[in-house]
């Protein structure tokens, strides 16, 4: 019983890194995928209306679009892995030793302050913004100039205020 439990045990384990595996690819291949749509937009934005320009906020609404995917499937990957763990911990309280859960207890405590950021979270959120700013200053909706102006005037107090 014992050796049948330790190979379920071990599988299981190897399901989790083949989990994390398939995640790791899964957003390789959307950060790929982003970092040509943002050079595609640089493209369409400096050819001076030789293509249509209609092709400006359609790729970029594309692009919003996939990354709101990616996002989707951080999360499913997330709650996939948090059930295989759930699955590994009663397993490991059959064998009587909980490497992975001591683990876990180990790194959680040292991680909990920033438990809530990952950069694998927030990487589709930033090509979000990145998207939505880009496409704010090609339609002239975003001046930089007056951001930037605004910008200064806001340190400038604040330098005048704290006297530095």
């Amino acid at each position: 019983m014992a050796d049948t439990t330790f190979e379920l045990y071990r599988l299981m384990v190897e399901e989790v890194r083949e989990a994390r595996r398939a995640r790791r690819e899964l957003s390789n291949m959307f950060l790929t995928l982003n970092i040509a749509g943002f050079g595609a937009l640089g493209l369409i934005a400096r050819d001076n209306g030789a293509l249509n320009p209609a092709l400006l906020p359609m790729l970029a609404f594309a692009l919003a679009l996939t990354c709101v995917i990616w996002r989707t499937s951080n999360s499913y990957y997330t709650h996939m892995l948090a059930a295989k763990y759930k699955a590994i911990y009663a397993v490991e309280d059959q064998l009587g030793m909980h490497p992975i859960r001591d683990e876990w207890a180990a790194l959680h405590g040292k991680r909990r302050a920033m438990r809530w950021f990952s950069l694998e979270r927030a990487m589709p959120i930033l090509f979000m913004l990145g998207y939505a700013l880009f496409f704010a200053i090609q339609t002239g909706a975003l001046h930089l100039e007056t951001v930037f102006d605004q910008a200064r005037d806001l340190i400038e107090l604040a330098r005048q205020r704290f006297g530095i």
